[in-house]
């Protein structure tokens, strides 16, 4: 193994080539860096628990989306120029290193202290990236120049509104954040032209995004956990805890095997895989605060209105998010049934958030995962396919058992 192999030597970044990178998987500093992202998005989520009321969720809202686009810079970066060598590894590590520091001040994040040392910790982390931008600028040229140049100067636009946001008291720092995420998550779609020119590659952003995926629904999971632990088991609280568990695993099954990924291969409509995530992603972790709020609630024989909302709003933002995946394809239709399945079972769930506060908590959950197994069968029975494939028009008009 050579010493630049091993990971000590400098590699100058290079626009990676498609067909020499057909099967490319994560790597090991990736899980590492994903690793880290864990602890920010157990911070918010406990942060949530503690207040799930409208402006507790609009919170959450607020720091999860700057977290998940610091992560999504660094994976698009990653997508077209990892070189794994010392200096990119240095740079990463001291990426982790920001958002660890993310993580530490989100329970205070949107206070007019708090704020401060949350916008520093993004600023750092928005720093290292632009910093690799920076060195990859040196040295890539050719399609793979063009897309540098333009991230690195919109999202040196966006990092200076967030620097200028520490000047400005609450909430207008807030609105400055808001500012600056909008200038980052324009460029995508405003240098378009450029992008075509440096595809990036189908299979490791797919796995990077469902990695991300694995980390958030393990929220849930810990969510069960800490739902059960201190608390005298009960039949009912065992059959919410089970309730809860079988959600959470219906919602990896059906991300994994019939989220349709063909969209990110149908030009500035594959935008709609990246941007669509924002909203899964979150519905997913507040769908595990609400499944750690909904055992408590069994055993106290009521659940809040911030607990059925959790539970029930947080399955909706993830059944819309991949219903606008499975219509952004190429082969399907409004009239899909999948589609349609996915937006009724969306729409159910809310009805039951706001109607269901005298529905008790184990016929709530059983209600809910009902449900999702429900609609887990039907995609298996109606969907073509299955995830991470890039479906052809004439697949669609054979789906299985229609």
């Amino acid at each position: 193994m050579s010493v630049w192999r091993a990971g000590f030597g400098l590699q100058p970044p290079q626009l990676r080539q498609l067909e020499e990178d057909a099967e490319r998987h994560a790597t090991w500093l990736e899980l590492f860096f994903d690793l880290v992202f864990v602890v920010a998005v157990n911070q918010l989520a406990v942060k949530l628990a503690k207040d799930t009321s409208a402006a507790g969720f609009a919170r959450f809202g607020g720091l999860f989306v700057p977290a998940l686009w610091a992560w999504v810079g660094f994976t698009f970066y990653a997508n077209r120029f990892d070189t794994d060598d010392a200096l990119y590894r240095l740079m990463k590590m001291a990426a982790m290193l920001g958002i660890v520091a993310l993580a530490i001040n989100v329970p205070h994040g949107t206070t007019s202290h708090g704020s401060v040392g949350f916008a520093i910790s993004f600023v750092g982390v928005r720093a290292v990236l632009l910093a690799m931008y920076a060195r990859a600028r040196r040295h890539v040229r050719g399609p793979g120049r063009d897309v540098v140049n333009l991230y690195l100067a919109g999202f040196s636009v966006g990092t200076s509104l967030w620097v200028i946001s520490l000047a400005v008291p609450t909430p207008a720092r807030f609105a400055l954040w808001g500012a600056g995420l909008l200038v980052d998550m324009l460029q995508p779609p405003l240098g378009w032209r450029l992008l075509r020119g440096a595809p990036v590659n189908v299979p490791h952003i797919t796995e990077r995004f469902g990695q991300f995926f694995i980390i958030v629904l393990g929220q849930a999971i810990i969510g069960v956990v800490a739902g059960v632990a201190g608390i005298s088991f009960s039949g009912l609280a065992i059959t919410v805890a089970t309730a809860s568990f079988a959600i959470a695993a219906c919602l990896w099954w059906i991300y994994f095997d019939f989220a349709d990924t063909s969209v990110i291969g149908r030009g500035m409509l594959g935008l709609v895989y990246l941007y669509g995530h924002f909203p899964l992603l979150a519905g997913v972790a507040v769908m595990g605060v609400g499944t750690e709020l909904a055992i408590h609630g069994a055993a106290a024989g009521h659940l809040t209105g911030g607990a059925r909302w959790a539970l029930s709003g947080g399955i909706a933002a993830y059944l819309v998010s991949l219903a606008v995946f499975h219509l952004a394809a190429e082969w399907t239709t409004a009239r899909d049934r999948v589609f349609v399945a996915r937006l009724g079972l969306a729409a159910a769930a809310v009805v039951l958030a706001a109607a269901g506060g005298g529905v008790a908590p184990v016929v709530f959950l059983v209600v809910l995962a009902a449900g999702v197994i429900g609609l887990l069968v039907l995609e298996a029975l109606w969907f073509p396919e299955g995830a991470a494939s890039v479906y052809e028009p004439e697949a669609a008009r054979h789906p299985v058992g229609g």
